[in-house]
Formats: structure tokens, sequence, C-alpha cells
């Protein structure tokens, strides 16, 4: 509980506002409901005033965990947007989720939490798409993209770069497996290839194989184009679920552009190699941000994110592919 209490100080301090924290405790059998409310205060700057926010811890138990929600409800604060941050996995057919959901402008999840991230990332996307819920959601996991994403756009911006990269016909996404689930893709590479696939109009064809060494391939097209995407596990243990690389090869390997991790995981690295001619690009400094500051980030935030969505359904349309792999 103190590392919560930390952590909720640093995002306060960024967005003061009310802060409701529901504890529910689905195994005891003994009903509870108590109530606890504090102040959170802090200095404005050197004006010496403050700025106070309150917080009102609830706690559930037992079969009251179920109705909580109702409890919850007086205490928002009209006309001021109502995030929820669920910070557990997200079962999307369980009732308090989806009250609590109902009663929030944005859900906050973390995708990287996922402990069955194929079944998990499938019933996401089953919700988002799903006409009469219109929920707004933010994933902190997706926020650890952001510099992958605008590293790999940033190909597009060299006009010298373009007319191959209209002919990509092979994608590696490179990653460490997930150390909840080991066996299975990590969120991070299925959203970034279906990030990749929304952008460029990749549509996903036929079952994915899985090859030697845990390469699992699919075939997508592009018009008339057929282009094969390889996501790469790399045993090295270090890295749970993290990316460290992604390749995107044209013209039957005459041309390839890369995005790396390097050095030690704390920078990224962009380089293209056309023909024999090869090029360090742009270097970007990879910090690890606390979860403090990847929440007060989607806190910023309140429309839909309609490019998160189509990568989620892109994604989803990957593991589809994935049940009914053959070993070659």
């Amino acid at each position: 509980r103190a590392e919560l209490d930390q952590m909720l100080n640093q995002v306060s301090e960024r967005h003061p506002g009310r802060i409701l924290i529901l504890v529910a405790d689905r195994e005891t059998k003994e009903p509870k409901l108590e109530a606890y409310v504090s102040t959170r205060c802090r200095l404005l700057g050197a004006s010496s005033k403050q700025i106070c926010g309150e917080q009102v811890t609830i706690e559930a138990g037992g079969p009251i965990v179920e109705t909580v929600a109702t409890a919850v409800a007086p205490l928002l604060v009209p006309d001021v947007p109502v995030y929820l941050w669920w910070n557990d996995i997200p079962h999307y057919e369980d009732k308090l989720f989806d009250r609590m959901a109902y009663m929030a402008d944005r859900i906050v999840i973390d995708s990287a939490a996922f402990d069955h991230p194929h079944d998990d990332l499938l019933r996401l996307a089953k919700m988002l798409g799903d006409p009469s819920r219109l929920l707004r959601v933010s994933d902190l996991n997706w926020g650890r993209l952001t510099s992958w994403r605008t590293l790999l756009a940033s190909f597009w911006d060299v006009p010298d770069y373009r007319p191959l990269l209209h002919e990509i016909d092979r994608v590696e996404v490179s990653y460490d497996p997930p150390d909840a689930a080991p066996d299975e893709i990590a969120p991070k590479a299925l959203l970034l290839a279906g990030w990749l696939s929304s952008r460029l109009g990749w549509e996903v064809v036929g079952k994915g194989v899985r090859g030697n060494g845990g390469v699992i391939e699919c075939d997508l097209t592009s018009g008339d184009r057929v282009l094969t995407l390889s996501l790469i596990r790399e045993e090295n243990g270090q890295n749970d679920s993290m990316i460290s690389s992604v390749a995107l090869s044209a013209k039957k390997g005459k041309a390839d552009f890369y995005v790396a991790l390097r050095a030690g995981g704390t920078k990224l690295q962009t380089e293209a190699r056309i023909g024999t001619q090869r090029s360090v690009g742009r270097v970007l400094g990879y910090e690890m941000r606390s979860a403090a500051d990847r929440l007060s980030r989607e806190l910023a935030f309140l429309s839909r994110d309609s490019v998160y969505e189509e990568a989620v359904t892109r994604a989803a349309q990957l593991v589809e592919a994935i049940p009914n792999l053959k070993k070659i």
C-alpha cells in the first residue's frame, strides 16, 4: 500500500482531484465494507499556496464486492472527468469491472500485466468492438511503444526511402517472452505488429506457422502483394516482454530498415541499408518511465484512441491465426 500511496502522491501533483481507491477482497466469505477519508496537499510553486485533494479508500470483501460500485457512484464529482485505473488484469465479464467502467469517461489498463496475453488480448478487442459499451481505453503498455512507433514512422519522412517502404515484403519483430506466459507472444510485440498492419493496410491471411526456435510466421496481404511477418522469440531472460528489434525488408532483401534497442536497453537506434550502402539514423534515449509518469500521461487524454483500438483489432487477428499452428 505504501508504494501505491507514493505513486498517487506523484500523480496528484500533476492532476489534483478526488482519488477513490477500491480494495476488493473476493477470497473472503465475510462481508466487509469500510471507508477511510484523507487529504493530499502540496505547495504550488513559490507562492506557498496549497492545492489539496481528497482520497477515499473503500475496502470491500465477500459478497459486497459485487455491489460496491453503488457506494462509489455518489462520491463522483459532477462535470469532472472520471478515470478508472484498473490496477489488475481486467476481466471484462466481471460485474464489478462493468459497473465501474460504466461510470468512467476513460479506463486505464496495462496489457503488460496480462497473464494469458493471447486470450486477454482477444477479450480486449471484443470489448473495444462492442458498440453497446463505447468504452475509451488507455493502455500503459501502448505508451511504452511510443518511441518505437515514432522511429519506425520516421523512415517514411525520408523521400528516398518511401518507394522502397511501399514494397516491404518481410517484417521481423524480436521480443523477449513474458515471464507470466513464456509460451505466448509478448503483448508489446503483438501491439506493434498490429499497429504496423493497421497503419499500412496489411490484412492477415491463413494460419500462422511455428518454425524452429519459437519463430511464428504469418502471411499478410497488401493489395496484390504478400508479405511475411515473423515474430521472433529471444530467450535472453533479461527483458520481460520487451521488444529488442524491428526490421522491415523490401524487394527480397535489397533494402532493410531497422529499429533496435542498444546500449543495454537505454537507447533506440535506427539504421537503413540500401544495397551496400548502410547509414545509421536517429538515436533516442529509451528511459524506463515510472508507473506514476505513465499514468499521469494517460490522464491528459479523454477522447478515444482510434489508432490504439485499430492496433488491438489487428493484433487480435494475428492471435486468431495462431491457435492451429503446425510444427515444421
